[in-house]
């Protein structure tokens, strides 16, 4: 089957990739399509990459919901400006019953670093690292703590840079359910109320321009629309593996591990989990089939 090539950069650039990704897995990894979830918003593509690694509860509720069909139509009910956009309240559309549970907060993970390998460039003042896990930027205990604790493990959290997708919850640590959020601007470091307090279980491979472009909500309300009418609304929600394969979107990230990335690895010398999120983002290729 002929596909079509989108590049997508950090200078967004477009046009035909100039080697196949597939013939270059040193330096591209393929998203498995089961852990691909695209977004349809304001008749624009939303790519989000699902990592059941970090969030194995979350993202299994997150596909269970997609594949319910709930999360069609439900509007983003609460936009805040260089914050996040807020949905996937299945409630104040469908009647569900029973109630999707709620779930316990998997704000960080314990770090296998001989299966998890994270490329780090930086430290904080606090002794935290930075780096990359397949392009996203996370932090957490330096490896060597995994050296010296049986299991052989590191705690590590992801940051909620721009792109970022979370779960929403309430005060209690353990309430996510349906709600998530989309974030239009980092909230990082150590006086975030997001990192470390809520789940992290994705990241927008592409589309960031259309969540920008989700309408804002009265700032006299924080944010939140009186009447969700009003609001844009996430039109359809889909597991690429549920795509029919002749309209499946592939997709391709560039290797932060490889060594067309060391250079640019290299190059970086961070300290603030505020400057990791300027980073500009890591390539990603769009493969469509053509007809």
């Amino acid at each position: 089957m002929a596909t079509t090539a989108l590049v997508l950069s950090a200078a967004a650039l477009s046009g035909p990739a100039q080697a196949g990704p597939a013939d270059d897995p040193a330096n591209w990894r393929k998203v498995d399509a089961e852990n691909l979830l695209q977004f349809t918003v304001n008749g624009k593509e939303i790519l989000i990459e699902l990592r059941p690694d970090i969030a194995p509860v979350h993202v299994a509720q997150v596909r269970k919901i997609v594949r319910d069909g709930n999360y069609d139509k439900t509007p983003f009910h609460r936009v805040i400006d260089k914050f996040m956009a807020q949905g996937g309240d299945v409630y104040s559309v469908y009647q569900v019953y029973p109630r999707y549970p709620n779930m316990p907060g998997e704000f960080n993970w314990q770090r296998d670093p001989s299966v998890q390998k994270v490329q780090w460039f930086g430290l904080t003042p606090q002794g935290d690292k930075i780096g990359y896990l397949d392009g996203f930027i996370v932090q957490g205990q330096p490896d060597e703590v995994a050296m010296i604790s049986d299991p052989p493990v590191a705690r590590t959290w992801a940051i909620h840079c721009q792109g970022i997708a979370s779960m929403a919850r309430s005060r209690s640590p353990d309430s996510a359910s349906t709600e998530f959020y989309l974030m239009r601007a980092p909230r990082v470091g150590p006086d975030s109320p997001l990192d470390k307090n809520y789940t992290v279980w994705g990241r927008a491979l592409t589309g960031l321009d259309t969540i920008l472009g989700i309408k804002l909500g009265p700032p006299e309300n924080d944010g939140r629309f009186v009447n969700n009418n009003q609001a844009d609304k996430l039109t359809k929600a889909m597991i690429a593996a549920d795509i029919p394969e002749a309209k499946r979107p592939t997709v391709y990230v560039r290797r932060t591990d490889g060594p067309e990335f060391a250079a640019t690895l290299a190059a970086i010398a961070i300290n603030d989990p505020i400057q990791a999120c300027a980073l500009p983002p890591v390539d990603v290729i769009v493969e469509r089939p053509t007809p």
